[in-house]
C-alpha cells in the first residue's frame, strides 16, 4: 500500500515550491518588460473605463463586473490547481490567477458589452464575438508570449466558458435589478 503524505509533509513541499517560485519570479521576471506590460494592462484600462462608463448605471454595471471578477478568478484558481493550465509569468508572485486578465481586461470588456448592448439579441451577438476572440485570438497570443500555457485544456472549452459566464451573469444582475425595483 502506498504511503499517504501527511498534511505536514504536503505543507513542507508547498513551502519548497513557494520558495522556488519566489526565487524564479524575483530573479527572472519582476521589473522585466513583460512584467511592466502586465502591470500597465492591470491599471490603465480602469482609467479608460472610468471615462466611458455610464455613471447613472454605475452600481449595476459594477455589480456585473464584480461577478465577472469573482467567477473568473474562482474558475482560474480551479483550473490552475487541477493543472488544466499554467501561467509561467505572473504579475504577482505566488498569485494563482492572471491578475491583468481576471481583475481588469475581462471585467472591463464584459462591462462595456453590458453597458452598450441592452437587448438580448445584440448582447448575445457581441458576447459570441468576444468569446471567440478571447478563446481563439487572445489565448493563443498569450501562449505565444509565454503568459499562458494550457496543459489539459482546449480553446473551445474557453469559448463556451466565456459565453456562458457573460450570459448567465447578465441574467443574475438583471434579476437583482428587477428585485431592487
Amino acid at each position: 500500500m502506498p504511503k499517504i503524505p501527511t498534511h505536514n509533509e504536503i505543507q513542507q513541499q508547498t513551502n519548497k515550491l513557494n520558495e522556488m517560485t519566489m526565487d524564479n519570479w524575483i530573479n527572472s521576471f519582476v521589473f522585466s518588460l513583460k512584467w511592466w506590460i502586465l502591470l500597465a494592462l492591470t491599471i490603465i484600462p480602469w482609467f479608460l473605463w472610468w471615462k466611458i462608463v455610464d455613471k447613472s448605471r454605475i452600481t449595476e454595471i459594477l455589480l456585473y463586473g464584480f461577478f465577472i471578477v469573482s467567477i473568473s478568478t474562482f474558475l482560474d484558481v480551479i483550473g490552475w490547481n487541477y493543472s488544466l493550465w499554467f501561467y509561467p509569468d505572473t504579475l504577482l508572485a505566488l498569485c494563482t490567477p492572471l491578475v491583468p486578465i481576471d481583475y481588469t481586461l475581462l471585467p472591463i470588456l464584459y462591462m462595456i458589452a453590458y453597458q452598450y448592448f441592452s437587448s438580448w439579441k445584440s448582447f448575445s451577438i457581441v458576447l459570441l464575438i468576444m468569446s471567440f476572440s478571447f478563446a481563439f485570438v487572445w489565448e493563443p497570443l498569450a501562449e505565444t508570449l509565454n503568459i499562458y500555457k494550457p496543459l489539459k485544456w482546449h480553446h473551445v472549452y474557453s469559448f463556451f466558458g466565456y459565453f456562458l459566464l457573460g450570459f448567465f451573469l447578465r441574467v443574475v444582475v438583471l434579476k437583482i435589478i428587477k428585485i431592487q425595483k
